[in-house]
């Protein structure tokens, strides 16, 4: 069984001037999207789907990266990982679990 591991990524770009965030955090999911992962783009982070701990830290950093690349002198990153091998679920699954509860 292939792990599927959710991680969140939410990224916060510190002193710019601006309360605008979208123009950094557009590099940030460039990054992610460079990367060829699975991510769904959430208005308070990004979802990602990794078949490890290693390549979600690798997208992280590169998401991170970006906003440095751009100029911004101070970046919060948070991540949450769900790494769930007995049952492993893809992003779609965990969501319609819940829907079909309700």
């Amino acid at each position: 069984m292939k792990p599927i591991i959710t991680a969140e990524l939410e990224i916060i770009p510190l002193g710019t001037g601006n309360t605008s965030m979208s123009p950094y955090i557009s590099a940030a999911v460039k990054a992610i999207e460079k990367s060829g992962v699975k991510y769904q783009l959430t208005p308070m982070g990004t979802v990602m789907e990794v078949s490890s701990i290693d390549e979600a830290l690798d997208v992280v950093k590169a998401a991170h990266e970006a906003l440095i690349n751009r100029g911004v002198k101070r970046v919060v990153t948070h991540i949450t990982i769900d790494d769930r091998r007995d049952s492993p679920k893809r992003m779609e699954e965990r969501i319609e679990s819940v829907r079909s509860k309700l």
